[in-house]
């Protein structure tokens, strides 16, 4: 073996070996690749096209009720807190997802009827918004007593 690497056709070995691995490269690798990109392996369908960015239709109200539930069901807010509909704010992300921002007037012991901010991001998993079991909150962002606005 010692003495191939040392011969007068050790080139013409290395010449052999390179076009062997371009030629697989070219007729086996190459194929296979463009036919897994070219396939819908990594494409992801949206399930229906929607205007981006800022929005407000049925499905943000639907968002912002459930966004509101959520909030008195995990007791961020009191049940008494009075939500303030008329004044929200809903951005569409893509893929049934969104975020909504809007104001809540609660009493506060020692400042008497405050308003605050939240954000809350939730997603419409199914196709029915009206149903609570469709939608999945991503994250409630709550301005309490001691932050500023």
């Amino acid at each position: 073996m010692k003495d191939l690497f040392r011969s007068k056709y050790s080139l013409l070995f290395l010449i052999l070996f390179i076009i062997l691995l371009y030629v697989i490269l070219e007729k086996a690798i190459l194929p296979f690749v463009m036919n897994v990109v070219e396939s819908d392996v990594f494409f992801e369908e949206e399930t229906e096209a929607e205007l981006l960015g800022n929005v407000r239709n049925e499905r943000t109200d639907f968002a912002l009720m459930h966004c509101k539930n959520s909030m008195k069901e995990e007791e961020i807010v009191p049940e008494d807190a009075d939500f303030l509909d008329g004044k929200y704010d809903a951005w569409a992300l893509g893929n049934r997802t969104y975020i909504i921002r809007s104001g809540v007037r609660m009493i506060d012991p020692e400042k008497g009827q405050v308003e605050r901010k939240f954000a809350c991001k939730i997603r419409l998993v199914e196709n029915d918004p009206t149903d609570f079991k469709n939608w999945s909150i991503l994250g409630i962002d709550f301005h309490g007593d001691d932050e500023e606005e």
